[in-house]
């Protein structure tokens, strides 16, 4: 047989295994991968049989145990080093990197420390996640004028812990390091008992009339009548605003990243913003938290008459180092609310800004958050079409409408009567009009 004429051999794929070949002792053997460790090296496996066939049926067996996640696999990684892979080496081609470390934070705060942190995958059972909730709702420690307190996490705390752990998991069984997923078989509960700070219609207008006369009183005018996110507020851009047409567009975010130790954690510095060889952190801009977050809002004319006077003003505090916000993709930013140099307001510097406004305006202390809770139940309060309200705050889901559900039944009362009056027939107007039997009837009347 010529060289033209050998059958063409294709390659094997890691799913299928290798071809049964015959050992120097007469039995058969079949290499295959049964998955991979978090450093992505894959562990191979071997079957045997004392003839070809049986090796095949072997090899077969083995590879569907891989498919359905029933293997078990050696070398099993312990908790805390997998979830370490995944959120650094894992996670970043798939989640924003603000996301990863808030991911991060859960598993530093609740599990780096706990007894679960060392237990290999393969020996991870539901009751030891059961008891890693139950010692995390307890965890949380603030100190009082007597001392330590320990106050319970709230249930969505718990349920975000359990969406890192499940995610993460879920991952490490399709690359094949854990046969199932024991957080798959525990439940939490996301719902919270907290309830947001909205500011009735009277504060509100207290909080406008005293924004009105403040330099940065813009930005809570924005707030509280369009209720963007502090991460959209803080990312918005002169040119992303037209004073002559009414008009606003939120398109970006600006966040904020931790720096981190470039030296090691060889310079002594506890905090990664005072190395010398720091990296990775500062401000950052990115897309808004959902596809429905990029918009176009119409602007109230308070708001427009505000924003005018706020660019005024913001011209004469320039400092002479001022200059645009340059972000991590060389993108020049005229920040509609920046600091006197053109760079981003920090969002803790934003959050003191706001409570410092919220005393003066003498209301109930809140979160900047609720600043958009308002806006929200304003809007719907209005009689706006909750749809329109949707795109208004930038909301993917319609499920977020169910946190407003006590305005919406206001709004459904209000229809039922609108409904009741518009088919009631107006009642017939009386008559001066007096029939003779009438008249007969009065003056028999009269004569007894």
């Amino acid at each position: 047989m010529s060289t033209s004429d050998k059958p063409i051999r294709s390659k094997r794929s890691n799913n299928e295994g290798t071809a049964p070949r015959l050992r120097k002792d007469g039995s058969w053997q079949a290499n295959y991968v049964a998955g991979y460790l978090p450093s992505g090296k894959p562990i191979r496996k071997s079957v045997y049989g004392s003839t070809k066939a049986q090796c095949a049926a072997k090899l077969k067996t083995a590879l569907l145990e891989v498919s359905d996640g029933s293997v078990v696999l050696s070398r099993s990684p312990r908790l805390i080093e997998w979830l370490d892979h995944y959120l650094d080496v894992i996670a970043p081609s798939t989640i924003k990197e603000r996301t990863i470390n808030a991911h991060r934070s859960k598993v530093d705060n609740y599990v780096r420390r706990h007894r679960i942190a060392g237990k290999r995958l393969d020996k991870l059972t539901p009751t030891d996640v059961d008891l890693l909730y139950r010692d995390a709702r307890g965890s949380r420690q603030r100190t009082t004028s007597r001392g330590s307190k320990s106050d319970p996490l709230s249930p969505s705390t718990i349920h975000g812990l359990h969406r890192v752990l499940r995610r993460a998991l879920n991952v490490a069984v399709n690359r094949g390091v854990m046969a199932k997923n024991p957080v798959l078989r525990v439940e939490v509960s996301g719902k919270s008992n907290f309830e947001p700070q909205v500011y009735t219609t009277e504060e509100v207008r207290r909080m406008l009339a005293l924004a009105t006369g403040m330099d940065d009183g813009a930005r809570w005018i924005l707030n509280l009548t369009l209720g963007p996110r502090q991460g959209e507020a803080l990312g918005l851009s002169w040119s992303d605003v037209d004073l002559e047409s009414a008009r606003i567009k939120l398109v970006r975010e600006v966040y904020s990243l931790p720096w981190k130790h470039g030296c090691g954690d060889s310079c002594g510095r506890r905090y990664g913003s005072n190395c010398p060889s720091r990296h990775g952190g500062g401000f950052f801009t990115g897309p808004p938290k959902s596809d429905a977050g990029n918009r176009s809002l119409p602007i109230p004319a308070q708001l427009v008459a505000a924003l005018k006077e706020h660019r005024e003003v913001q011209s004469l505090q320039r400092s002479k180092d001022w200059g645009p916000y340059v972000d991590q993709v060389g993108a020049e930013h005229d920040l509609v609310f920046s600091r006197t140099n053109g760079q981003p307001v920090d969002h803790r510097a934003d959050w003191q800004a706001w409570k410092d406004f919220l005393a003066a305006a003498e209301v109930p202390n809140g979160r900047v958050h609720d600043g958009r809770h308002t806006a929200a139940t304003t809007l719907l309060l209005l009689g706006i079409d909750p749809r329109v309200v949707m795109e208004i705050l930038g909301w993917s889901q319609v499920s977020m409408l169910t946190r407003y559900q006590h305005v919406l039944d206001e709004m459904h009362d209000d229809v039922a009567k609108k409904l009741t009056n518009h088919w009631t027939p107006d009642p017939e107007p009386e008559s001066n009009i007096i029939s003779l039997a009438d008249m007969r009837k009065r003056r028999l009347g009269g004569g007894t």
